[in-house]
């Protein structure tokens, strides 16, 4: 059995999810405290990962979160941790908790969620890393997801890391079993690449994908992600050509009607089959503001799980 004690658990924040995810949240938080492990996640005391940093803590898992420091006071920092790491961006923070684990374990999570996951995927593509990723596909929350990015030119290298489970058990299982031909690597943060700053560059031109790849849906996560805490304003374009987007754009409806993403996060970004379609959607796209306070973290129904 491989050395596998430090976990990063990839997952949303939001509180207005269906009961189901916020169990299998619960679940993966005690998993992690009885088998001695070390919980490595994004911080926040919001949504499913308030539900199992305070699973894994009262269970007595050592749990680090991870913070940017311009973050600290916007989001829902959790101030029972037994680590917090403060970082300069929100990019930093996935290096840092890529960095801390040993693998990452994905629950139900929208754009950030799906930002981290293409990421790691995205690093193993580029034989950066051979981490295992074992994603927990609750109720089928994946399906549509998992088919797009396995139909991509530049799933190679990532297909050996990436495993689909139905429950926390059995991804536990898969890590209690894992091996891997290629031996761990050792790099450093300037192995890993990230389009944050490209992103973010000082300009309202719109930021266009025009291909399918994993390379590119992670590109989009992140300005998604990115957009959605107020830190660009850029129109954000998907060229849709012959429907290659489409199972991602399945996936984004299934994670709206389960409140992974607001309904204001879909109007962030506009598709079209044609550059021209696309160009004159871009023109009209409006300025979206996320209040995630109230429209995601914000829990439906009083659950403790202090």
């Amino acid at each position: 059995m491989n050395n596998m004690n430090n976990i990063t658990v990839y997952l949303g924040s939001s509180g207005q999810c269906r009961p189901v995810f916020k169990q299998i949240a619960a679940q993966s938080g005690q998993l992690i405290a009885q088998r001695n492990n070390t919980l490595i996640y994004g911080g926040m005391d919001a949504g499913l990962m308030g539900i199992i940093a305070n699973n894994a803590l009262k269970n007595r898992a050592s749990v680090t979160g991870v913070i940017p420091k311009g973050l600290k006071d916007s989001e829902r920092i959790h101030q029972y941790l037994s680590k917090t790491i403060l970082v300069e961006s929100l990019w930093e923070r996935k290096l840092e908790m890529f960095q801390q684990m040993n693998a990452a374990i994905v629950l139900a999570g929208g754009f950030g969620t799906a930002d981290e996951m293409l990421e790691v995927l995205y690093w193993a593509h580029l034989g950066s890393h051979t981490k295992p990723v074992i994603v927990v596909n609750t109720d089928g929350y994946y399906d549509d997801f998992i088919a797009f990015i396995k139909k991509q030119p530049d799933f190679d290298f990532a297909s050996n890391l990436l495993i689909t489970v139905d429950t926390p058990e059995q991804a536990f299982q898969c890590l209690d079993e894992w091996s891997s031909s290629t031996p761990s690597l050792q790099n450093d943060a300037s192995d890993f690449t990230n389009f944050e700053e490209r992103i973010l560059e000082d300009t309202l031109e719109p930021f266009i994908i025009e291909e399918a790849s994993i390379k590119d849906v992670y590109i989009l996560s992140t300005a998604l992600s990115l957009k959605q805490l107020q830190k660009h304003k850029r129109p954000i374009g998907l060229l849709n050509t012959n429907g290659q987007y489409d199972l991602f754009l399945k996936w984004i409806a299934r994670a709206q009607k389960e409140a992974f993403i607001t309904k204001n996060c879909t109007k962030l970004f506009s598709v079209a089959s044609t550059m021209d379609e696309l160009t004159e959607k871009l023109k009209l796209q409006p300025e979206i503001r996320i209040d995630l306070h109230r429209d995601k973290w914000k829990s439906n129904e009083n659950i403790t799980h202090e």
